[in-house]
């Protein structure tokens, strides 16, 4: 369960009893839906600007068009973080401020707000929950124009909006988004570099390199997985940390460990996580330390150490060096990711693999089906 009513396609319309996701879920080895697509993603990386480029193109120009005082993102669950990744690139490639918007206002309160002159992102793996939608309506009817995104063309959140991206992932079985949290994040990137005057033969070039990475670094994740995840087979707690564009992906890391394991995981900025979840560390408390993004990546070093100096595991993803007497448990790997040349900003497309690959061998590890984790399902209404 990774937002309300989480992803699917036009193909698998529904997650209840008798339903095709369910069945096809059900019927399968554990994890194997979840193994799949994770293998899938750069395939799928490679598809968007071929089938999407003029719904991409569309979405960049109604951006330039407005040229908007502020841009406003829609979200929930793991969309909510790929929003949050959405924010950062409104800031740094079209210097315009951008805010999250929490659904809650008008779907709970009943408020519609005033906008300066804006164009809202609403992005849904599903196009189906019902708070966004009221989130999107009270922002449509104070004047703001919004660009949808998401998996399924004939959802509610694709008519809605003026302009519609098709995330181009495909059917998604296992209840933990992947592809589609990735296709999010590539998307977003597309369309705000496009607004930003990005040409499309460097965006083409950006996403031959993650792909090609993003090959390289599944397969080194699923080799190195299974022996990760049976030294944290008894592991009650994990601490997830990045900072700037791999915030996200520590958020959307935990996510994928708490609801396939039923573990205790949580995601911060390491700025947010030296206020108060640094205290949640005792002497064996796994922490993921996100250092392959330049950004922030001091401050990355400096969280790193103190929470060793507590007593910390680390498990640092990406080759970056921390502070040299900082003493690291597992390393894990991005092959391929500085010599294909990716951009920085798409470093989270790659860092958030091997987090979805430990999610699923460590479930498997504990005995869990993580295509199917008690208590979640596919859909989740939220009002």
């Amino acid at each position: 369960m990774t937002e309300p009513l989480s992803p699917t396609t036009t193909p698998v319309t529904g997650s209840g009893p008798g339903s095709a996701a369910e069945s096809g879920a059900q019927s399968a080895a554990p994890g194997a839906h979840l193994r799949a697509e994770i293998a899938e993603q750069p395939a799928r990386w490679r598809d968007l600007i071929p089938s999407q480029r003029d719904a991409l193109d569309a979405a960049a120009e109604l951006i330039r068009s407005i040229a908007p005082e502020l841009i406003v993102f829609a979200a929930r669950g793991s969309s909510d973080h790929a929003a949050q990744y959405g924010q950062y690139l409104a800031h740094n490639l079209l210097r315009t401020p951008a805010m999250l918007a929490t659904p809650a206002t008008a779907s709970a309160f009943g408020v519609t707000l005033k906008y300066p002159r804006s164009v809202m992102l609403a992005v849904s793996q599903s196009g189906e929950s019902p708070d966004l939608l009221e989130t999107v309506r009270s922002a449509q009817g104070a004047g703001v124009a919004v660009i949808a995104f998401t998996n399924d063309p004939s959802s509610t959140l694709a008519r809605l909006g003026e302009v519609h991206v098709p995330l181009s992932a495909g059917p998604e079985l296992s209840v933990a988004a992947t592809k589609t949290y990735t296709a999010e994040l590539l998307a977003l990137h597309l369309v705000l570099s496009r607004a930003a005057g990005a040409d499309w033969s460097s965006l083409e070039a950006a996403v031959e390199a993650v792909a090609a990475a993003g090959e390289s670094t599944i397969r080194a994740a699923a080799e190195a997985s299974p022996a990760l995840a049976a030294g944290l087979r008894e592991a009650q707690r994990i601490l997830v940390v990045g900072r700037g564009y791999s915030m996200a992906s520590a958020k959307e890391g935990a996510l994928k460990l708490m609801e396939t394991n039923a573990i205790a995981a949580s995601g911060w900025s390491v700025a947010d996580a030296t206020h108060g979840p640094l205290g949640q560390v005792i002497a064996g408390t796994p922490v993921i330390v996100l250092a392959a993004s330049p950004g922030g990546h001091a401050s990355v070093a400096t969280f790193a150490a103190a929470a060793a100096d507590l007593g910390a595991e680390l498990i640092v993803v990406g080759a970056q060096e921390l502070d040299g007497s900082t003493p690291v448990r597992s390393r894990i790997a991005l092959p391929g990711l500085d010599s294909a040349g990716v951009p920085d900003e798409l470093i989270p497309l790659i860092e958030i693999l091997p987090l979805q690959q430990l999610a699923l061998e460590l479930a498997l590890e504990r005995g869990l089906n993580p295509d199917q984790p008690a208590g979640l399902n596919k859909v989740t209404r939220t009002h």
